[in-house]
């Protein structure tokens, strides 16, 4: 069959290779010309999402796969469009869906009568069925008539796009009647018989159905970093809490860290919060979590005897570690907060270019990393494991409790972590 995907970022390049590697005719459709060229080429934008260099050269060579900067004239030609348009927050705090609402103009223009049409972005509830599917109809086409439209948030975590694709179950919700079952024979047809595929009622419960688990992960982060700060105040380790409280089977806390970043965890639950219904626990999870980076700070502060003056390193720019992805980072906002309180702060990134460092407001740290007060560690790379952590600071801030505390003390540092006593020491 003949597929259209609409995007061709971090998600939809992957979606692309792996339906043409599975045999079908994917157009790339994509408004950055120069990405276009390089897909064309066989070159892999990406180079972090493991598995694609090799599986879009292969689908390139052999023709399955074929960017454009020509939507209108690619949906002309498929039967399926899917889109996989990134959506964020503006500075309201509320979902910016003008890239989408393009692409949705765009498309509408130029699909043909049976035409299936999914949405992949995660989006705020009701936005399918009252924003989307009647700019598909900009054409002529009339929704259930002659087109169908349905929501399939993708479950995907960057750098293993492909291994997640057939892991998860996918699910499907429909607008018009068709849209669901339509949608789930898309992908059985895509990526196998086998594929795990469940039809939920209507678009509007797929929506909430991804807005929850990404809420559930925001407040249950926003919870563990709370119970650090408890464990903080009593001198208890929350490693050692969380991992006993975890061996009963109802109990999932997971990490807590310096707050939560990337394109995901930190934007949904804001789209719960812009929709009708009560959103005051998605507020106060990102509150609390939001709140992080200055408790972190004031941490440190007040174990070194204030922050003025004092150098201060931190590595691992990206949102987590070994993907260079950095939207929504919280290494952002340990800058402002290490900054913000007297300190002469430099970022270091072994994913990042010095041009990307700066890009994110940091002055980059000159090699080789060494003569710091404190070194703090954002996203643990594994770049940095054999980092030789005596010569660059007398104290390491683990800022996602990733690092192996004894290997950081058995080289003479002290170490803190997040809801962790700090290291005997001066």
């Amino acid at each position: 069959m003949n597929v259209a995907v609409i995007g061709i970022g971090r998600i939809g390049l992957p979606l692309s290779a792996a339906i043409a590697g599975a045999g079908h005719q994917v157009f790339g459709c994509d408004i950055n010309a120069e990405r276009v060229a390089l897909v064309n080429r066989g070159e892999n934008p990406i180079p972090d999402e493991a598995g694609l260099g090799d599986l879009l050269r292969r689908v390139v060579a052999s023709g399955n796969l074929r960017a454009t900067t020509d939507t209108i004239a690619a949906v002309g030609k498929c039967e399926a469009v899917l889109f996989a348009v990134a959506v964020d927050v503006n500075d309201e705090g509320t979902a910016d869906l003008t890239p989408l609402f393009a692409a949705a103009d765009t498309v509408g223009r130029g699909i043909r009568p049976g035409t299936l049409c999914i949405f992949d972005t995660t989006l705020p509830i009701g936005t399918t069925r009252a924003e989307l599917a009647p700019r598909l109809e900009s054409g002529g086409l009339k929704l259930g008539r002659d087109f169908s439209v349905a929501f399939s948030p993708e479950r995907l975590l960057m750098g293993r796009v492909i291994e997640d694709l057939k892991k998860y179950p996918k699910l499907v919700g429909g607008v018009d009647p068709d849209g669901g079952p339509r949608a789930a024979a898309f992908y059985k047809r895509a990526f196998g018989d086998d594929a795990n595929v469940r039809v939920l009622a209507n678009a509007e419960t797929a929506e909430l159905t991804k807005l929850a688990e990404g809420a559930y992960r925001d407040l249950n982060i926003a919870l563990a970093n709370e119970l650090a700060q408890v464990a903080d105040a009593y001198g208890i380790d929350i490693a050692e809490v969380t991992g006993a409280a975890n061996s009963q089977p109802y109990s999932h806390i997971h990490t807590p860290g310096t707050g939560v970043g990337g394109h995901c965890i930190p934007v949904y639950p804001r789209f719960l919060i812009q929709g009708r219904g009560p959103s005051a626990l998605s507020s106060l999870g990102r509150d609390v979590n939001d709140a992080m980076p200055r408790y972190a700070a004031e941490r440190v502060a007040g174990l070194i005897g204030g922050l003025e003056g004092k150098r201060v390193l931190i590595l691992g720019l990206t949102f987590r570690p070994n993907v260079a992805v950095t939207p929504h980072t919280n290494a952002v906002d340990l800058l402002r907060e290490f900054a913000g309180r007297g300190a002469l702060v430099h970022g270091h990134d072994a994913l990042l270019s010095e041009a990307g460092v700066r890009s994110l407001g940091f002055e980059p740290a000159a090699e080789p990393l060494a003569g710091y007060d404190v070194a703090v560690v954002h996203a643990y790379h594994d770049a940095y494991q054999d980092y030789d952590w005596r010569r660059i600071a007398p104290l390491v801030l683990d800022a996602r409790n990733a690092m192996d505390r004894t290997a950081v003390e058995a080289a003479g540092v002290r170490y803190l972590g997040i809801g962790r006593p700090v290291s005997v020491g001066e």
